[in-house]
């Protein structure tokens, strides 16, 4: 049953030779791995107007307001230049680790381990945040629209987000498919605003006002640590940028090549919608407002809220909630990928480096789906309480980016470096500003969780690989050392009585051991009923005629595994660890509810004897008929 549901929710598995039919292109690629990117124009010039609300007095005129949010639109050129910076990073990262691993991998090969460390750690911290702000984003979007959701917040996340999981896990083809229309009707809608508010600048000129240099000079209050911490909040546009790196093996082949057409695609795209956004609110005077957001704003002003506009201003309005709500997908591509190559240097556990039955990540689409669900539960799923520990992250893994591609650049020298490295350069300035000042300014509000979390996480993935460093270390065999098969030895078999199961065991001991010896512990209220139990199991045993040697063992106690322990113990005084076997026979019962019914004896002992005493032990299993 439990096959058929897994068959019927996720779908056949797929072969290992069908990998090319599971990997997609640069199409499919816009809406499994910019989401997350394309989202955060939805929010990020909110997010610098929410700097600038301080500087706009109450009764401030259009045009001053204008001149202020002018400061919005310069915020939004320098972003959208970093943004071809980071392409040109990322670009040159793709081409150098085609295996994914984006600042992780360049930070652990060009700057050091713990750089690479602290990279995937906020990576990490950023794609959990990812899964849990943008599906609560998405569900605060989608309240007002439907009210049963807005009173059930909290489970419609947790539903939206196992949603999500399970069209993931069904493959990345697959989640493609179900994510296209949402990504291009949510950029087609981005791009109708854009060319309707050019329309509306030129058939009605009186109605718009540019910010000018004179404007912007005279705006009172506005100093470079307020620009700086408008440019840092606004920078939130970048988000998911980072995605596209991290994932090159799920494109078809070329992948680096399809890889690094996608990550130009999204940064042309981004740069055109987040300016679209910036610009047209900075020409209609456009203020922040935390009740309507600032998309809502420009489509009922350039299309109306009656008629024909009204519907045009809806769906704009579902298309932002959309893209907002899957913007988590991002995440379900990228997290899965920089922890299988994490996996792969031996920083992560190995059971994340292996794809399932779809050909993805599917033990690290679970794992984060686990950790982001903690995440909305723990703080109600409220996007004010998540956000701050979101922008520290991200930051930092574009400045280890830039700074590793301009130690790269240095070092190796080749073609024109001396402009890519001051490109490089540039961009580590900006972003390590931008990850300052947000670290800064939000720091009481929780980016300080981040702070504590990534040094903790680079610790923990420190000992992982040290752990897989002293496995390897112990199982490697010393070949100088003669191979001694005929080594003395000794096979034990507990045995509670002669019975089906007991024997099964004693038979497979015989077939596969030389010197066998059956061990019983009799455990009776009183010296007669002992003796009793004696005889009557002696007896048995001679009629079985196995030629084994019985040991009876009288335990005073009552405690049946202690004293097979303390007898294991004694021949370890005779015999090396490797060289004592102790099998034990298990029946299994038919039901489930049978195994509440019997006691755990051959379990506890095979639980102590593995973990305490380092003896090779075998389970002979008999299974029950009824």
């Amino acid at each position: 049953m439990v096959t058929t549901l897994k068959r019927l929710l996720i779908g056949r598995p797929l072969k290992t030779r069908e990998m090319g039919h599971a990997k997609i292109g640069v199409i499919k690629g816009m809406a499994v791995m910019t989401p997350d990117a394309l989202s955060s124009v939805a929010y990020a010039t909110d997010q610098m107007e929410l700097v600038l609300v301080s500087v706009i007095g109450a009764a401030s005129s259009k045009a001053y307001i204008s001149d202020v949010l002018g400061f919005s639109m310069l915020g939004t050129f320098i972003i959208v230049a970093l943004a071809f910076l980071l392409y040109f990073a990322y670009r040159s990262i793709i081409q150098e680790y085609p295996r994914g691993g984006g600042a992780y991998a360049i930070g652990l090969h060009d700057l050091g381990k713990y750089w690479g460390l602290s990279a995937a750690s906020t990576l990490i911290v950023g794609y959990t945040l990812t899964v849990a702000v943008s599906i609560a984003a998405g569900i605060d979007a989608i309240g007002p629209v439907i009210p049963f959701i807005g009173h059930h917040k909290l489970v419609a996340n947790i539903v939206l987000t196992l949603m999500i999981m399970l069209i993931n896990l069904r493959g990345t083809s697959e989640s493609a498919n179900v994510f296209v229309p949402f990504t291009y009707i949510f950029i087609g809608c981005i791009l109708l605003l854009g060319a309707t508010a050019i329309v509306k600048a030129l058939t009605h000129p009186a109605s718009i006002h540019v910010p000018t240099l004179t404007g912007m000079h005279a705006v009172q209050g506005m100093g470079l640590f307020l620009f700086l911490r408008m440019f840092a909040s606004g920078c939130s546009a970048l988000t998911g940028v980072e995605a596209v790196s991290n994932s090159v093996p799920v494109f078809k082949e070329p992948s680096p090549r399809r890889a690094q057409r996608l990550l130009l695609t999204l940064v042309v795209t981004l740069s055109i919608l987040f300016m679209i956004v910036s610009g047209t609110a900075v020409l209609h005077g456009l203020k922040y407002n935390p009740d309507v957001p600032l998309i809502n704003q420009e489509s009922m002003i350039l299309f109306g809220t009656h008629g024909v506009g009204y519907i045009v201003t809806v769906i704009v309005s579902m298309s932002t909630m959309c893209i907002l709500a899957i913007a988590a997908n991002t995440a379900f591509t990228g997290c899965p990928a920089l922890w299988s190559s994490m996996a792969r240097d031996g920083f992560m556990p190995r059971w994340l480096l292996h794809k399932g039955d779809r050909l993805v990540y599917s033990n690290g689409i679970v794992f984060l789906t686990l950790i982001s669900l903690i995440l909305t539960i723990g703080f109600d799923a409220k996007v004010s309480g998540l956000m701050p520990l979101y922008g520290v992250s991200v930051f930092y893994t574009f400045s280890v980016s830039q700074l590793g591609m301009l130690v790269r650049t240095i070092r190796h020298r080749e073609g024109k470096w001396v402009s890519r490295a001051c490109g490089s350069g540039c961009g580590f300035v900006l972003t390590a500003a931008a990850c300052l000042i947000f670290g800064i300014t939000r720091f009481t509000s929780g980016a300080w969780l981040v702070i504590v979390c990534v040094p903790l996480l680079v610790i923990m993935f420190s000992k992982i690989q040290r752990h897989y460093r002293e496995i390897r270390e112990d199982l490697k065999y010393d070949f100088s050392r003669p191979l001694q098969p005929d080594r003395d030895s000794i096979t034990l078999v507990p045995i509670a009585s002669v019975n089906k199961s007991s024997v099964h065991a004693l038979e497979y001991a015989l077939a596969n051991f030389k010197h066998v010896v059956a061990v019983s512990v009799i455990a009776q209220n009183s010296q007669e009923e002992a003796e009793e139990v004696e005889r009557t199991l002696r007896a048995q045993w001679e009629r079985l005629n196995s030629g084994v040697r019985l040991v009876v063992i009288h335990s005073q106690y009552r405690s049946v595994a202690r004293r097979i322990q303390r007898f294991v113990e004694l021949e370890l005084d005779r015999y090396d660890p490797e060289d004592i076997t102790v099998v034990v026979s298990q029946f299994i019962t038919k039901k489930w509810w049978h195994k509440l019914l019997h006691n755990k004896t051959g379990s506890i002992l095979m639980a102590w004897l593995v973990l305490s005493k380092s003896v090779k032990v075998l389970a002979v299993p008999y299974r029950l008929k009824r």
